[in-house]
């Protein structure tokens, strides 16, 4: 399974315990949280603003009654809303979703969402900063640690020839001549200002290249609009995976093709403090699920190993035929 959490047998009186998890009040609460996305037990503290050890039981009675899942990111812990393919539960589930579609009812939820969003900024704040200020020295730092040739040559051999290809988190464009190899136009898109700004002094003049500074999670392109995507060494600095997913769903043509690059599984804790990262990468498994969620079907998955203590993970995966896509919250 893709979690420390899911590996967990659960109990087999799903329904009562579900039920009954969601009698209390701030168990509720927390589901909605979980909502926006996955958060640390400490987020979760200080967005309830009660303490930890408080918190911490509600998120076990919540794990244990199969309407949660957690996962480890070295030291710390996230808590997460399951999906089906990751529970198997269907009560649950269908329980969560009951109680999320009253959310406008639910106790607390405008300073609940308040404190949500001020969190998931404060994230967006610190991985802007720290992008804005390597963006002149950022391939350099990205050879020393990343190893790109080692998947450039894979991104290019997965490409299809087409008309417009989306570089997610292009950054100071060390991809672009190469992509342009494989397509007529290129869209680079950053949430840092200094990296497109890297970006344009090299490209800005191309008619061929287009770039724009925006938040990932929404982007300003039309519904299938694109033929492929590249999200090259991104995800992990991503709050929220699963709603950038969907929203690469939203503006790839069905048939399209998304190519992944990203790290493996790993526990180096110096990555969280000096290069931003907020993953510290990614098992398969959770990466197959989140794209099942959203719409793709995966043809290849891989993974290849580095001189360093990394794993690369690379990914194709293609838009399913007659999807319709839409953010959760």
């Amino acid at each position: 399974m893709a979690t420390d959490t899911l590996s967990q047998s659960r109990p087999s009186g799903h329904l009562l315990s579900a039920t009954k998890a969601i009698s209390d009040e701030t168990r509720v609460r927390i589901l909605h949280i979980l909502s926006f996305g996955a958060f640390s037990v400490n987020e979760v503290v200080e967005i309830l603003g009660m303490g930890q050890s408080r918190i911490s039981r509600h998120l076990k009675i919540l794990t244990e009654a199969g309407l949660i899942g957690s996962r480890r990111e070295g030291s710390l812990v996230y808590s997460f809303l399951l999906s089906e393919e990751d529970s198997g539960l269907k009560f649950p589930l269908e329980l969560t979703k009951l109680l999320l579609s009253y959310k406008e009812d639910l106790p607390s939820r405008e300073r609940d969402q308040r404190m949500v969003h001020q969190i998931l900024e404060n994230r967006e704040r610190k991985s802007k900063s720290f992008f804005d200020g390597v963006a002149e020295s950022w391939e350099k730092l990205q050879e020393e640690t990343l190893h790109p040739k080692l998947y450039r040559s894979w991104i290019l051999q997965e490409l299809p020839l087409c008309e417009k290809i989306l570089d997610l988190g292009c950054g100071p464009g060390g991809l672009i001549p190469f992509l342009l190899n494989k397509s007529k136009h290129v869209i680079g898109v950053d949430n840092s200002s200094k990296m497109i700004e890297n970006a344009s002094s090299h490209y800005g003049k191309n008619p061929s290249v287009s770039l724009i500074q925006t938040p990932m999670e929404h982007l300003p392109l039309a519904d299938n609009s694109c033929d492929a995507v590249v999200a090259s060494m991104v995800m992990h600095h991503i709050s929220h995976p699963p709603t950038v997913l969907e929203e690469v769903a939203r503006v790839l043509k069905p048939g399209g093709v998304l190519c992944i690059v990203d790290l493996g599984k790993h526990n180096v804790e110096f990555m969280r403090d000096n290069f931003a990262d907020l993953w510290l990468g990614f098992e398969p498994e959770l990466f197959e699920s989140w794209l099942s969620n959203a719409g793709f079907r995966v043809g290849s998955m891989n993974e290849i190993q580095t001189e360093s203590s990394f794993k690369i993970l690379t990914i194709k995966a293609t838009k399913e035929e007659g999807g319709h896509y839409v953010h959760s919250n």
